[in-house]
């Protein structure tokens, strides 16, 4: 699967991925100005063009999990997991019963506000991906217990708190960031769990790729504008 980040707060923009033929675009709460009253309007927007939209909601608080999920978000993107006990209040919090303790209410637009036959709503919102980011040290040294965890659909690596956490900041490229990442990934693969990661170059891509890495989020829209916008000024300025 192939997405990008998102940092607009424009549903055009969202729009206008989807028909790019995108899987996926991680709307961002964390480090985007995406507030709950226009989270909705992107999310209808990557339903319309066929994208599926993920929330990166600002904490594995359970709130802001089933917030995200209520608007119809197709998926949660938990940042800085550390604990195999935040990972399992992080499926909790995404989850109905059996598997979880989300809150419930089905007049939300996930439900198309109560028009969903009840049953088929429950079922079908179990369905969301729990994406939960292991980027810091104490999330390194727990990665064993955190696996084990039942209900997780990927383990998300960010490549630059990872190289934070490893007291190389912003050496991504570091071969010790890099084992880091691979090590994580073989760990994850064996026990089943997929592997998601964050991308800032098309080499980097191919590379996490061929490593067994099939979740890969290519940069962010607003600096993929620019690059392309700066390429059409240079290519007519030559």
């Amino acid at each position: 699967m192939l997405g990008i980040f998102s940092k607009t707060i424009d549903p055009a923009l969202v729009q206008s991925a989807g028909y790019s033929g995108l899987d996926f675009i991680i709307l961002d709460q964390e480090h985007g100005n995406v507030s709950n009253q226009n989270l909705e309007n992107l999310i209808r927007a990557a339903l319309l063009s066929n994208v599926l939209p993920i929330v990166r909601v600002p904490s594995h608080e359970p709130a802001h999990v089933g917030s995200a999920l209520d608007m119809g978000a197709r998926g949660v993107q938990i940042p800085n997991i550390s604990t195999a006990q935040q990972a399992q209040t992080a499926v909790q919090s995404a989850k109905f019963f059996p598997i979880g303790s989300r809150g419930v209410c089905r007049f939300v637009p996930a439900a198309l506000y109560g028009t969903m036959q009840k049953e088929d709503y429950f079922e079908k919102a179990n369905e969301s991906l729990v994406i939960l980011q292991i980027e810091g040290e104490e999330g390194l040294s727990n990665i064993d217990e955190i696996l084990t965890v039942k209900g997780i659909d990927i383990i998300f690596i960010g490549p630059y708190d990872l190289s934070q956490s490893l007291g190389l900041l912003g050496d991504i490229d570091n071969s010790k960031v890099q084992q880091t990442i691979r090590h994580i990934t073989q760990k994850a693969l064996s026990l089943g769990v997929k592997v998601g990661v964050f991308c800032d170059t098309l080499e980097s891509c191919y590379s996490m790729k061929s490593i067994g890495i099939e979740y890969i989020a290519y940069s962010v829209d607003m600096h993929i504008f620019n690059d392309a916008c700066k390429n059409i000024v240079l290519s007519i300025n030559k």
